[in-house]
């Protein structure tokens, strides 16, 4: 009897540790899930979230406590390595209208809070492009261990330059209901805002998922190319699974990656007018997401396709895509 009474403690305690666990995360995007290799075409991504923390005072307005809501709160500092290329890997010289070869390496540091109907995450993101971000050493090493085409062209990648933005993202529960097999629904937006040399734009969009837990892990689904799926933004829950579909709208006003310094190439043989070697950006953009997440109190794991329009305006394609795949560890 004793022991029975102590059980319903232990389970509790058990609850409670569980979500005031640190997560680390490992994230892959490559866009080899649909045989090509273009565009955004690799990023990898390391980060460590903290366990629940009370916000300080100086810190206060970044919470969603600050504003009345009972709000599960974290920080998290992320190191990241990304890639773009040209259609053609293997031309050793810069293509007509087509995208530059671009690296970026950088990290972040983001405050996170959580509630059962908002979600929102604040960063500062800082790093360098060109030669210091060392992507064509990256990509010549993956190429060589795959077997795959060896990438020609860095010499006319994106400059060395330092860049770095400042964001903030939000997702707003709409609607909730409750379906089958202990399963809810759930409609929410998704906005995003960014402001910096890398990349300045404003998003929003719709996301809509199935699955359990949804009022405390609605962060961790996001509407974009580059790593889909943010394990650190599940918030006070000890176990859950759900399938999601988003789409989201944008508006770009720079990007790096696309009008960076290049070298010169007016000496470069076959290239007789250099403006045919410049892109713009294409300033309308979507995208659009479709995945699947589980996890226990220990880890999870969580897998997503993407598809994006042409970030430049140049672009013979009209449509990207990447997979993206996310394990991840509470402890």
């Amino acid at each position: 009897m004793r022991i029975l009474s102590v059980f319903p403690l232990l389970l509790l305690s058990a609850s409670t540790f569980a979500s005031s666990l640190s997560t680390l995360t490992f994230s892959l995007d490559n866009d080899g899930i649909y045989g090509v290799d273009q565009d955004y075409t690799n990023g990898i991504f390391l980060s460590y979230t903290s366990a629940k923390i009370e916000p300080y005072s100086w810190l206060q307005p970044l919470s969603l406590s600050y504003w009345g809501e009972a709000s599960f709160d974290k920080w998290e500092v992320k190191i990241a390595h990304k890639i773009w290329t040209p259609s053609d890997i293997e031309a050793t010289e810069p293509l007509a209208n087509d995208r530059p070869y671009a690296g970026f390496f950088h990290s972040e540091l983001n405050y996170i809070s959580l509630s059962s109907e908002r979600a929102q995450k604040i960063n500062l993101t800082l790093g360098v492009t060109g030669e210091h971000s060392y992507a064509d050493k990256a990509q010549n090493i993956v190429h060589g261990i795959t077997g795959s085409d060896d990438p020609n062209g860095w010499d006319y990648q994106i400059e060395s330059q330092v860049a770095g933005s400042i964001g903030y993202q939000h997702h707003l529960n709409i609607q909730r209901g409750a379906m089958t097999l202990n399963s809810d629904w759930e409609i929410s937006n998704v906005s995003n805002i960014n402001l910096g040399n890398f990349r300045s734009d404003i998003a929003t969009g719709l996301m809509l998922r199935w699955g359990s837990d949804l009022p405390h892990n609605m962060g961790a689904a996001n509407i974009s190319a580059e790593h889909p799926f943010q394990a650190g933004m599940i918030g006070d829950s000890t176990q859950g699974w759900f399938a999601f579909a988003g789409i989201e709208a944008r508006y770009r006003f720079n990007d790096l990656t696309i009008e960076g310094d290049r070298p010169e190439i007016e000496n470069t043989p076959n290239v007789s007018d250099p403006a045919i070697y410049d892109v713009s950006v294409e300033p309308w953009q979507a995208t659009a997401v479709l995945g699947i997440a589980w996890y226990n109190s220990r880890f999870g794991a969580s897998f997503t396709t993407t598809a994006k329009t042409a970030e430049y305006q140049q672009a013979t394609d009209h449509i990207y895509g990447t997979g993206s795949l996310s394990v991840f560890a509470f402890f």
